[in-house]
């Protein structure tokens, strides 16, 4: 068994539209060099975490070595390649989004889906949970939200 985790936050824009799982939603999104889907960045990093590889900084620096609005599922289908994926068993995903903002009750559904989808995993080994800061710090005023990622993983 492997076990990673991963995180990740972004302070809010409404320039960009807000991408989170792989899904775009008509509503504030990330600043960032990326898209900044801060669930797939946190999803990737507990991919490597638990597969004993470097974090994502590591192959996409936020600098000119990484495309500009790159696509966070592009990000993802290159570390899975790069990592060979396929020799892992996926027994869960955990994922918590921290937003005092982001409403994910409407979204878990088709989020969900949508990384089992990317994973090629079922949707039954995909859980999303959505947790507020009772008004607290940067996340709180609204100003970002942030994601925890825990996967388990075994040999395929």
């Amino acid at each position: 068994m492997f076990i990673g985790t991963g995180w990740d936050i972004h302070k809010h824009s409404n320039l960009e539209t807000l991408k989170l799982g792989g899904l775009s939603f008509e509503e504030d999104g990330f600043e960032a060099h990326s898209d900044g889907d801060i669930l797939l960045h946190a999803l990737i990093d507990a991919i490597l975490g638990a597969t004993s590889n470097k974090d994502i900084g590591h192959y996409f620096p936020s600098n000119e070595l990484t495309p500009e609005n790159i696509s966070s599922m592009e990000m993802l289908q290159t570390i899975l390649k790069k990592i060979n994926f396929s020799r892992y068993k996926i027994n869960n995903i955990d994922i918590t989004i921290v937003s005092q903002k982001i409403n994910i009750s409407s979204k878990r559904d088709a989020i969900e889906k949508n990384v089992a989808k990317l994973l090629e995993t079922e949707e039954t080994k995909v859980n999303v949970k959505g947790k507020s800061v009772d008004q607290l710090g940067l996340i709180g005023s609204n100003e970002a939200s942030a994601a925890l990622v825990s996967i388990l993983l075994s040999n395929a």
